[in-house]
């Protein structure tokens, strides 16, 4: 696909794992200890590495997908060569909904904890002028360059994880002191869960790591995407799940199951560092979900690239529009500017609300899409598969599959309007594309 070349490769491998890093790890670990704690008790640190090894096979899927379609666009590139253009449009379409919607909420997440230092940018007239201003910089850190974007990256992943590596060194060092709740696994304060409040951890568990699959949407600007790709999503998921269940773990050993006053970790902080490590917990709380706006950004921006040189996207909306690329930065700039204000409008509006309520059905969607890629692929391959490479993509098809059905019915009815929306505008576009 000679189209790619046109844009910069200026992602290495340090890059492909922050953005996985940053597509994971943005507002939910800030409020998810205390829902752990309550509905899994001293059991809630290790849910995390139990099912996190589940939803590594969901990742695994994606590495292999990444070595077998090298183009930016991810799951569109993947369902368009495996299903063709109506199934690529309505994988793209939706995806590109709840990712939208992912960055506008977050918008919301952000403002909320800087009000904890600021109140007045959670009022009025104060907190539009922050979503602008917020829109603003990510439309333009994005556009000046995908180098500039992912050094922005670099310093903030470095500003969220070191105050979390402080946190959990200091909690550890000071629990030979009094804590709040000491219980451990199969005590009589503590007993094992029922297996009902299990499935309901799991599902919580699972959610945390919706957001991998960031790097595989930009591959076509990675160096060496068949072997930096799966390297950084199987490293960088796998430290992840041991981050959150040295977390979860500090926090159960320190919080309980007490309903905290402010957010769980600031509330952590709190008591292990005093005033001054609530301030900076609640700093750090800003910057991580500013590196995972940014991280969306990067990525998203290149879903409607992709389906523009796809084919799937046509007319002036397509290559002249969405498909075009700073002749300066190398960069999707319009797509970058089309999401930037899509979300920033939705963020004024608050109209993410309503699209949030199927975002995280759209995206187990799209995984389970993916896989059946994978499967299909792998047996039009001329080389033999080995059983394990056989099998790990219906286990991960499987854990999909139980996810999607937890699904709420609201959720269900949503994702349905989006695709009958996305039915209609596929067929416009279709019959423009067949006129032509």
């Amino acid at each position: 696909m000679s189209h790619l070349r046109s844009l910069s490769k200026g992602i290495g491998g340090v890059g492909a794992a922050l953005l996985v890093l940053n597509g994971l790890i943005g507002a939910g670990i800030f409020a998810l200890p205390a829902n752990m704690a309550a509905e899994l008790g001293a059991f809630s640190p290790y849910i995390f590495l139990l099912f996190g090894a589940l939803m590594l096979t969901i990742v695994w899927c994606f590495g292999q997908l990444a070595t077998l379609y090298q183009a930016t666009g991810g799951p569109v590139v993947y369902a368009h060569n495996g299903f063709g253009d109506a199934a690529a449009f309505q994988t793209g379409f939706i995806y590109y909904l709840a990712r939208a919607t992912a960055i506008a909420a977050n918008m919301h997440v952000l403002l909320l904890y800087a009000g904890y230092l600021w109140p007045e940018i959670n009022q009025g007239a104060g907190k539009a002028i922050a979503i602008v201003i917020l829109t603003s910089l990510l439309i333009t850190v994005n556009t000046i360059g995908l180098k500039a974007a992912m050094r922005s990256l670099d310093t903030l992943s470095v500003l969220k994880l070191l105050p979390f590596v402080v946190l959990i060194a200091m909690g550890c060092w000071q629990l030979n002191t009094p804590v709040t709740h000491t219980a451990t696994i199969g005590s009589p304060l503590q007993p094992m869960p029922s297996i009902d409040t299990i499935s309901a951890g799991a599902l919580i568990t699972l959610y945390a790591f919706i957001g991998f699959e960031t790097v595989v949407v930009t591959s076509g600007e990675t160096n060496t995407p068949k072997k930096t790709i799966p390297r950084a999503l199987m490293l960088t998921v796998s430290g992840i799940a041991i981050f959150y269940f040295s977390v979860q773990w500090l926090y159960w050993q320190w919080v309980g199951d007490t309903k905290p006053d402010n957010a769980p970790l600031i509330a952590l902080a709190d008591l292990i560092l005093g005033k001054t490590g609530a301030l900076i917990m609640t700093l750090t709380a800003v910057t991580s979900v500013a590196g995972n706006l940014l991280a969306n950004m990067i990525s998203t921006s290149r879903l409607t690239y992709s389906m523009a040189h796809e084919g799937l996207i046509t007319g002036k909306l397509g290559k002249e529009t969405l498909g075009k690329v700073h002749p300066r930065y190398a960069t999707p700039y319009i797509s970058i500017m089309i999401l930037g204000i899509f979300a920033g409008v939705m963020a004024l509006s608050g109209s993410f609300v309503w699209l949030a309520i199927s975002s995280v059905l759209a995206r187990l969607v799209v995984y389970a899409i993916c896989i059946v890629v994978l499967i299909k692929a792998q047996g039009q391959l001329t080389t033999p598969v080995n059983v394990i490479k056989r099998c790990v993509p219906f286990i991960a098809l499987a854990v999909c599959a139980w996810s999607i059905s937890q699904s709420t019915t609201h959720a269900w009815l949503f994702l349905v309007g989006e695709l009958a929306v996305g039915a209609l505008l596929y067929l416009v576009l279709h019959n423009k594309k067949s006129a032509q």
